[in-house]
């Protein structure tokens, strides 16, 4: 269903009327294009709890939830959410829960700033958010982008969405703290979009971590018609406490980063020549930074030479899987 998805969704693309002046593809993170001088950013995400609420989270936390995921691109573009629209939809037997969600969502709008000027209610079979955000951005938004040569930057360690997704596929409430309130309030470092103002002129392209690290660096090698050579070992981009769980489950700490979800951190693509600079201001903003690996011509995601493990998220199943 997801191939077909795809398919319908790539069709529709060479359609539909875009604004002239447009500066992202089609199969951006977000819609960016001028107006009146101004750059602007348009992004809408969203999800349906029955495929993104994990049962040891609130519905406030689905609502916050749902606020970082589109924070998360906009930040991601180098932009700043301003207005954001929202539409809730909840099952017949839980219209009450839609205070508990609108919670989450005005907790999240304080933390990252801008103004909620619309909500939208309705009734029907799931229950579900979509939220939308304009951005204003200080520069161009940055584009899905990969050249041979360019540096793939992870801005943190990632791992911590594993622990939280493998315990529940066992059935399992995570025992961490880090670990719960990273699977039900994640948030994007506010110091992010601050830090990229700074190294701006030496980003060449970027990509939010949504679904799985795999697809994320999938994605910005298949629009590119390029690849990906991860060079790092495993443990150098994980959590620390990824690297123990994986260790003491007898988990591969290569699948424990590629099927690592919904961390809402981006990766960045960098021009290799600005590559200490970057990663002295990266880590001065206090992120812990890690050099992924570099753009390659094989069109593909290599690890060290070897073929990765191909894990994608599927909407229609709600879980993780290994195409």
């Amino acid at each position: 269903m997801s191939q077909r998805l795809n398919e319908i969704i790539k069709n529709l693309a060479k359609k539909m009327k875009r604004h002239p002046r447009t500066v992202l593809t089609w199969y951006d993170d977000a819609g960016g294009l001028f107006l009146d001088k101004e750059q602007i950013l348009i992004k809408v995400d969203g999800f349906a709890a029955s495929r993104s609420k994990y049962p040891w989270c609130s519905y406030k936390d689905f609502g916050f939830k749902a606020v970082t995921a589109t924070v998360s691109d906009v930040y991601a573009k180098g932009c700043r959410p301003y207005i954001y629209a929202v539409s809730i939809g909840v099952t017949p037997d839980k219209v009450d829960l839609i205070e508990d969600i609108i919670r989450g969502v005005e907790e999240a709008v304080d933390l990252y700033g801008g103004y909620i000027e619309n909500i939208d209610t309705n009734v029907g079979m799931d229950l579900w958010i979509d939220v939308f955000a304009l951005a204003l951005c200080k520069y161009l938004p940055i584009p899905r982008r990969i050249l041979v040569g360019d540096a793939v930057v992870l801005v943190n360690k990632v791992g911590l969405t594993s622990i939280a997704y493998n315990e529940y596929i066992k059935g399992k409430t995570p025992r961490d703290v880090d670990v719960l309130n990273t699977s039900c309030k994640p948030t994007v470092s506010l110091n992010l979009v601050n830090a990229i103002d700074v190294i701006r002129p030496a980003i060449v392209g970027s990509i939010d971590i949504s679904d799985t690290v795999y697809e994320s660096l999938e994605h910005i090698s298949s629009l590119n018609n390029a690849g990906i050579y991860i060079n790092a070992t495993a443990s150098e981009l994980l959590h620390p406490k990824a690297v123990c769980y994986a260790y003491e489950e007898g988990i591969d700490m290569r699948s424990m980063f590629l099927f690592a979800n919904e961390e809402y951190t981006p990766i960045l693509v960098i021009d290799e020549a600005y590559i200490d600079y970057v990663i002295g201001n990266l880590r001065y903003y206090g992120f812990d930074v890690q050099i992924i690996g570099t753009g390659t011509s094989l069109k593909e995601v290599r690890w060290r030479g070897e073929e990765v493990k191909k894990f994608m998220w599927s909407y229609e199943l709600g879980k993780v899987v290994e195409i």
